[in-house]
């Protein structure tokens, strides 16, 4: 899969054509100041270019966005071709190289995902529960579900390096495997996940790492159902793209990885993102990162409105230390120029997306308390700015338009915007505590939900009405209007209803259970039972 910089000089050209309208529009409004007082006009133009250079800036993701969308409509079919010419594995004829299935849990064990992922078609593997659970009730249910199983149980006195140091506490020194996949908790792989990676390792003999597709599971509630939508359309088509005219990156579950690949790049780095920095060092060492479309695994989209505030601020802080120490890793890796532009933009506007609307937002009230409380931009800004907003789903409507989760859209389409607009205090507090040196750390998303009474939901949702009431206030006294600052403004006042969105259940979808073979049910294994004495548990120093 040779990649090209085709889609990345298509979306630099046509970036700068409304770079180029967004400064033809910044000289016609500098014009029409001619009759504000000197010192005022020269601070309303101040304003006004710094509000165009983060446009601008804010325009080249989205941008990416809309045009790798586009790309994968006009050349799917293509795509498709290429993918169904990488033969099968066949052990029989190619050989059984050793797998260890390496499932991360930390207070979150799922008997029922384990379960279903050790039902391999595949024979030569080995399953290892990598356990850094704090929490005793946790550790005995790992500890009788491994000695049920035969499985090894692997903990560590030393917790440094998070989920990185979890599994470098495995794999350092290890030699009695080939390939490793690393699971989450709650992480459902197909039967056939195992042969369907190692059709890749022998198509590319410099691949390095595979990384399956993923999409969300059914949901128990409203909040899930909707949200859970986006982790299958982006993985559907974005991906795909990326695979041929971008960066691939690593999720951090659901990947396959080659002990040549890991013994060369030395390891997981001992940060948050793990993931994410682990697929440059995979490109430093001169392999490839392969997405594999076909192989579908399941997750579990964060279970409520709070447990993705929590998964939101664990990203947002793991992609700045990701900034922070790998930028110069970036710039000096061998990868080319449109895959570096690619990890750059797809990783760093996490952290500085937020950043760069706060901005704007201050410009725009630092406008009206100078007297000129509405930016008059062209028409065709304001329809860029619409289709740019709307970009992100985009693979959306081109997944589900025949399927019965079209009716879903509209909502989803709103819920999906409050949310994460009602996020930005959040992730600006993040990110500024990041930038005073504040250290990343690793923060567990909560894999069960509660009914949030109102108490509850005002205490968690207090952050993002207050940047509400006091963006809205501002904007109120210097603009006379909340116009310009409508969405953070509507997006968090929303916050509460998208929360109490998650006390609404919903019947679970038959869906859940494709990937468990034979179709029976998994026991959970209560939390609070005897000590197992047949597990085989190693704990490493």
């Amino acid at each position: 899969m040779k990649k090209k910089g085709t889609v990345y000089a298509v979306i630099i050209a046509v970036w700068l054509c409304c770079t180029g309208l967004l400064v033809w529009s910044l000289y016609n409004i500098a014009v029409s100041t001619e009759g504000y007082p000197a010192g005022r006009r020269v601070f309303i133009i101040i304003m006004l270019s710094v509000n165009t250079v983060v446009l601008a800036l804010l325009w080249l993701g989205s941008l990416k966005d809309f045009i790798f969308s586009a790309t994968y409509a006009v050349m799917h079919k293509k795509f498709d071709k290429i993918y169904a010419g990488i033969g099968r594995y066949d052990p029989a004829l190619h050989g059984a190289p050793r797998f260890l299935l390496l499932y991360c849990t930390c207070n979150d064990f799922n008997a029922e995902a384990l379960s279903a992922c050790m039902k391999q078609k595949y024979k030569n593997f080995r399953t290892l529960i990598l356990d850094d659970s704090s929490d005793e009730e946790y550790r005995v249910r790992i500890d009788r579900f491994a000695a049920e199983r035969g499985i090894e149980v692997i903990r560590r006195a030393d917790k440094k390096g998070f989920k990185a140091g979890n599994l470098n506490n495995c794999l350092s020194g290890r030699t009695d495997y080939d390939y490793f996949v690393v699971l989450d908790s709650d992480e459902i792989i197909p039967p056939d996940f195992i042969e369907g990676v190692l059709k890749y390792f022998a198509y590319n003999k410099k691949c390095g790492a595979v990384q399956a597709r993923h999409t969300a599971s059914g949901g128990n509630n409203v909040f899930q159902k909707l949200m859970g939508l986006s982790v299958g359309s982006n993985g559907e088509t974005v991906q795909v793209v990326k695979n041929f005219y971008g960066a691939n990156a690593l999720i951090g579950h659901g990947m396959a990885i080659s002990r040549e690949c890991y013994e060369k790049t030395g390891g997981f780095p001992l940060v948050v993102a793990e993931d994410i920095s682990f697929a440059v060092k995979i490109k430093d060492a001169g392999f490839d990162v392969i997405y594999a479309p076909d192989i579908l695994c399941r997750e579990e989209f964060p279970v409520d409105y709070v447990s993705l505030k929590k998964r939101q601020c664990k990203w947002t802080q793991g992609n700045l230390e990701y900034m922070k120490k790998f930028d110069k890793e970036i710039n000096r890796s061998s990868m080319r120029w449109f895959e570096k532009l690619d990890l750059k933009l797809s990783h760093y506007s996490l952290p500085i997306v937020p950043v760069f609307s706060l901005v704007l937002t201050l410009c725009t009230l630092a406008l009206g308390f100078a007297g000129y409380p509405v930016i008059n931009y062209a028409l065709g800004i304001y329809v860029i700015m619409i289709v740019f907003l709307c970009s992100p789903m985009i693979p959306d409507l081109f997944v589900y338009r025949k399927s019965r989760n079209a009716l879903l859209l509209l909502p989803y389409f709103i819920v999906n915007i409050a949310t994460y607009a009602s996020l930005a205090p959040m992730m600006i507090r993040t990110v500024i505590a990041g930038m005073f040196g504040k250290k990343a750390t690793f923060i567990v998303t909560p894999k069960r939900s509660e009914k949030f009474g109102v108490r509850e939901i005002l205490r968690n949702t207090r952050d993002s009405l207050v940047f509400a009431l006091i963006i809205g206030a501002l904007a109120l006294l210097a603009c006379a209007s909340i116009l310009p600052v409508i969405f953070v403004v509507a997006g968090c006042l929303l916050s509460p209803f998208i929360i109490a969105l998650s006390n609404i259940s919903v019947k679970k979808s038959e869906e859940r259970g494709d990937y468990i073979p034979g179709g029976e049910t998994v026991r959970e294994l209560p939390l609070k039972s005897a000590p197992a004495r047949h597990a085989k548990i190693a704990v490493r120093i």
